[in-house]
């Protein structure tokens, strides 16, 4: 896998390595000026709960980016989860087994998707299209197009939980960015993730079941997809067909913010959380600055855009400097 070479002394170089970081700090600093409530504990709290919970779904977007693969089911994952683990809370009365089975939901879910691309040879993009629908009409029938609510006690435990005054689901999802990137970074099964996703022909030639790596990635997308509904659930005590239906592109737009090309090949779960702090923090700046839901919609939309355009920037920048 190629790095890129920065040059150190020039600060363009250096700006563009850590765009990111620029980003956050830039933001902040404007927040700060412009609104300094934005900034209160509360607002952070807030911010830092809503991190967690997409920024688990994200770690999983990142694993198939780096793969060369693509998921735009993961919002209709993530709903299936909710209304799953709510009525087998509601049925069971048993957390434990209602988690273990909403967890392999969403491993079957991803592993179809999965075994359809790598199986059938369909694009991951029109295979995910069409789970994506599939998977939201399932929840729509299931649900009767209703909310579904709870009120176990395990529940609202976990929801309203907190330790040095930061939320169980910071903790949750500090706990799955670790694992997930030390998998990538310190395994070799991690590691043939980003050998097939940089050169799927190479990567077969070296000996990789690149088949299975990519089913992987999908699995493990289904999981992740699975454990942030349920944690919304926790949230939330509740789950609906309305909630998250932005999850697969503000994962997306936090990835690719993060560092992670959408080429597949290179990128990481770390840099991704701070992908998605940018993200949340600008969606949470555009409700304090007072703007109404359409312009934030707009908003939302112009911000892929561009990240896709900076994504296709720096993909000819490292051509060019290699």
């Amino acid at each position: 896998m190629s790095k890129i070479k920065v040059n150190k002394g020039n600060p363009l170089e250096l700006m563009f390595s850590q765009t990111v970081l620029f980003l956050l700090f830039g933001f902040i600093i404007f927040m700060a000026i412009v609104k300094p409530s934005f900034l209160t504990w509360w607002n952070i709290h807030s911010i830092l709960i809503d991190v967690s919970i997409y920024g688990v779904v994200a770690c999983g977007m990142t694993i198939l980016i780096i793969s060369g693969e693509f998921d735009l089911s993961a919002s209709s994952q993530y709903m299936w989860a909710q209304v799953l683990f709510i009525s087998l809370l509601n049925v069971t009365k048993n957390p434990p087994v209602s988690i273990g089975l909403t967890l392999l939901s969403g491993l079957i879910l991803g592993t179809i998707n999965g075994l359809v691309v790598t199986k059938l040879h369909i694009n991951s993009f029109i295979t995910t299209l069409g789970t994506m629908t599939m998977i939201r009409g399932l929840c729509l029938v299931f649900t009767n197009g209703k909310m579904v609510s709870t009120d176990n006690a395990f529940i609202r435990a976990v929801g309203s939980a907190e330790f040095l005054g930061m939320s169980s689901f910071f903790y949750i999802y500090l706990v799955a960015l670790l694992i997930l990137s030390l998998i990538l970074a310190a395994t070799n099964f991690g590691r043939r993730f980003y050998a097939t996703g940089g050169n799927l022909e190479v990567a077969r030639l070296a000996g990789i079941n690149t088949a299975f790596q990519k089913t992987a990635s999908f699995s493990i997308m289904g999981i992740l997809c699975s454990i942030g509904g349920m944690m919304l659930v926790a949230q939330l005590r509740a789950g609906s067909t309305q909630y998250g239906t932005d999850l697969s592109l503000t994962c997306v737009a936090a990835t690719v913010i993060g560092g992670t090309r959408l080429s597949g090949g290179a990128g990481n779960c770390l840099r991704t959380a701070l992908g998605m702090l940018v993200i949340v923090m600008l969606y949470k700046a555009l409700v304090y600055l007072g703007l109404q839901a359409y312009y934030q919609n707009l908003v939302k939309g112009l911000v892929l855009i561009l990240v896709v355009m900076f994504d296709l920037f720096m993909s000819r920048r490292r051509a060019m400097t290699r």
